[in-house]
């Protein structure tokens, strides 16, 4: 049966117009305060290092077009993704870390680049539509395509050259940062939009890239791509859009003979050679709290109800409060890296919830607090700091769903920044997620502890 949308009343007209031209303002807002965060982020760090006489040296700015393809992540999503053709264009400033800027980390990442990129993506070739089939219950065809919509995205890159000459330089990235998706899921009019369930979304990206110097100002720049955006499941649908394509453009790079130049030099003068580094271990003691929907309640409403039931093809769903708390042990062995492993605990208020939703006869268990066991590690530059946990739950009793899907690994990746006169404490956030799928966002405070200094190495 195929399931016929009745028109568009003269007021449903306005309040749909109003109510685009009030998310518009909305993402435009916060679009901008987040520029304006990440913006004083990056020249905080920038300032302690650039002299005053040759700053500009030490920027750069690039124009980049990438022709990607919409990723379909497993059978589920292959069964409705239709058309996968997206086209972006690039706007990027590159503050550029140079060798007379006596910054041992920077020496160490072979004078890396921090940069803030303004994307604008066309989705449009990017459509679902789900055609009958036995697994959605009660969900009706639409009598059209769902088209995925544009994307506006602002987000902070860290650039790390692997080899670098005259003529030649080879690059890996990492990106994150905030998107803006004009059109998301609506029951009426992109019901199949599984992907996109709120207008902002968290954005992270990386890639892999060549630059040929064709003169020392300017370089021609092509690799390939990988970039994703979802809400980190503080809203549904959540499934995610992830992009992979080839990446051309050009690069203005005042930077280069010096940077090049320099190193050379550097690296035949003896007095260049870098201090030692001495290993330590130290603790991690962090609390987070986080926010998130749940998945049952989605399904429950995608799936589960029928068109005369006043839950069917809901648009909002109560977030709920998530608690956690971390005990690592971690050796920093390098300026760059530190390793370790630790307990996470993870509370959640919303297993009664789940209980009502999976039923009095259900034969999962339900409770509140879970329990796991993670490797750990770290990634520093100056004083931001990338954690990446993976993690084996040790106690999860969070129904059906949880027993099915999210048992028994968890992952966490986020970002933080340390604070040098708070002794190093740290302010960030983390996605949590199960093989990939976001579980929650939560914002994390960490404070680590030196417990011993180990014997002195060069690094």
């Amino acid at each position: 049966m195929i399931y016929k949308l009745r028109p568009y009343s003269t007021y449903r007209k306005m309040y749909l117009f109003e109510k685009l031209h009030l998310s518009y303002v909305h993402g435009f807002f916060l679009l901008m305060r987040v520029r304006i965060l990440l913006i004083a982020m990056l020249m905080t760090i920038c300032a302690t290092h650039a002299a005053d006489n040759d700053s500009t040296k030490h920027w750069g700015f690039g124009l980049s077009f990438s022709p990607s393809k919409a990723i379909v992540m497993d059978e589920y999503q292959r069964k409705w993704q239709q058309k996968r053709n997206n086209f972006s264009v690039e706007l990027t400033a590159t503050r550029q870390w140079l060798p007379h800027d006596s910054s041992q980390i920077a020496t160490d990442y072979n004078y890396p680049a921090l940069s803030i990129s303004l994307k604008q993506s066309w989705n449009h070739g990017v459509t679902m539509h789900r055609y009958p089939d036995h697994a959605w219950k009660f969900r009706n065809e639409a009598n059209y395509d769902t088209k995925l919509g544009n994307s506006l995205s602002l987000y902070a890159t860290f650039q790390r050259p692997i080899i670098r000459n005259r003529k030649w330089e080879f690059d890996y990235t990492l990106s994150i940062g905030a998107a803006y998706a004009h059109r998301i899921y609506n029951p009426e009019t992109d019901i199949d939009n599984e992907l996109i369930g709120a207008h902002t979304s968290i954005y992270f990206g990386a890639g892999t890239h060549v630059i040929y110097h064709m003169t020392d100002l300017w370089g021609l720049r092509f690799g390939i791509d990988y970039w994703h955006m979802s809400n980190g499941a503080m809203d549904r649908p959540n499934k995610g859009a992830n992009f992979i394509g080839p990446t051309l453009g050009f690069v203005y790079t005042p930077y280069h003979k010096e940077l090049v130049e320099n190193h050379r030099r550097n690296k035949l003068n003896p007095d260049t050679i870098k201090p030692q580094f001495q290993p330590y271990l130290f603790t991690n003691i962090a609390v987070a709290v986080g926010a998130k929907t749940l998945h049952e309640d989605w399904n429950h409403s995608y799936f589960g109800t029928t068109p005369d039931d006043p839950e069917y093809y809901r648009t909002k769903f109560t977030i709920h409060t998530t608690l956690a708390a971390q005990l690592d042990i971690m050796y920093r062995y390098a300026r760059r890296w530190a390793s370790g492993m630790g307990i996470d605990v993870f509370y959640g208020r919303y297993a009664k919830t789940i209980e009502k939703m999976d039923g009095e006869n259900s034969p999962y268990k339900h409770h509140p607090w879970s329990t796991g066991i993670a490797l750990k590690h770290e990634v520093y530059f100056e004083q931001l700091i990338c954690q990446i946990g993976i993690g084996y739950y040790l106690n999860r009793e969070m129904g059906y769903f949880a027993d099915i899907v999210e048992k028994p690994y968890y992952e966490r990746v986020g970002v933080s920044y340390a604070f040098k006169k708070l002794g190093g404490l740290r302010l960030g956030f983390n996605i949590k997620a199960h093989l990939t799928k976001a579980d929650y966002t939560e914002l994390l405070l960490t404070m680590p502890i030196t417990v011993k200094k180990l014997k002195t190495k060069k690094h």
